[in-house]
């Protein structure tokens, strides 16, 4: 399992607390594509499929709180 990048772990803390990919794109001044590429590549990295997986996923592993 590769490391998730400080990024992507911004990213999932934005989705945990219900922002969709246009809202993340908008705070973290990147476009919604982009917001899903990153979590694209978490998914892969923790072998999820869902992004309600994904969430739970990084709060398991203590990725995020």
């Amino acid at each position: 399992m590769s490391a998730v990048t400080p990024r992507e772990t911004e990213v999932i803390r934005w989705m945990a607390a219900g922002k969709t990919a246009a809202e993340i794109g908008t705070i973290l001044g990147i476009s919604p594509i982009t917001v899903n590429t990153h979590i694209a590549n978490a998914k892969m990295k923790l072998g999820v499929f869902k992004e309600t997986a994904l969430v739970a996923a990084t709060l398991r592993n203590g990725i995020i709180r």
